[in-house]
């Protein structure tokens, strides 16, 4: 009777994340995304947050406005690479445990990504947040991913399916990645400001995730 409830737990699992139904989700007009249905979120003028759960994962949506009192000048490509390198920088400092990889830089709809993996020892397993950082249409956007390493296998494609599901209105271009006030050479980088902003959102919400994939984790497996 074991072996049978063993060997029917092998086949339905899969079936678990194939039977849930993921539907467009517009952020806003510039961009959206293929997601589970019954997510939450919550909206101000001042930032966007969105939690939905699929069948072995957690998904993680923040959207935060661009403020011209801290947000960075960002005139060219190279500014833009400096800012995802600082946010993944301010990522690796807030998680001293933590081990970032995967980092790599990729085009959405010919706009410029910045995707990595923050990979962290709970103790009871290794927890991985794939992170895909974007800043356009005067705000920084962050998709984020969690799953647990014993997960990984039926995790990984529902992953893939939401990153990919990742899509920018096409009205969007290149240009819109740059910040649209006035520059000033002689201002201070402020985007150290902006990031933490970002990551005080990103670890309140994300540290409340992570206690209830751990308490989830506790329980047994079917």
């Amino acid at each position: 009777m074991k072996k049978l409830f063993i060997l029917l737990t092998i086949f339905l699992i899969p079936l678990l994340s194939l039977s849930q139904t993921w539907d467009t989700f517009r952020i806003d007009s510039a961009v959206s995304v293929r997601l589970p249905k019954g997510f939450t979120k919550t909206e101000s003028s001042k930032q966007f947050n969105l939690l939905a759960r699929s069948s072995f994962g957690t998904i993680l949506i923040f959207k935060v406005p661009d403020d011209p009192q801290i947000t960075p000048d960002i005139e060219k490509e190279r500014h833009l690479g400096q800012y995802y390198d600082n946010y993944l920088k301010s990522v690796r400092q807030s998680s001293k445990s933590g081990i970032i990889t995967g980092e790599k830089n990729k085009l959405v709809g010919g706009l410029k990504v910045k995707d990595f993996t923050l990979q962290i020892d709970t103790g009871s397993g290794v927890l991985f947040r794939d992170f895909r950082i974007l800043h356009a249409n005067a705000a920084t956007y962050t998709f984020e991913f969690l799953y647990q390493d014993i997960h990984k296998e039926y995790a990984v494609p529902e992953r893939e399916k939401f990153f990919n599901s990742i899509e920018i209105n096409e009205i969007i271009g290149s240009s819109d990645q740059f910040t649209s006030h006035n520059p000033n050479s002689d201002s201070p980088d402020n985007s150290q400001y902006l990031i933490l902003l970002i990551l005080i959102v990103l670890l309140g919400i994300g540290l409340n995730t992570l206690r209830i994939v751990l308490k989830n984790a506790q329980r047994p497996d079917l």
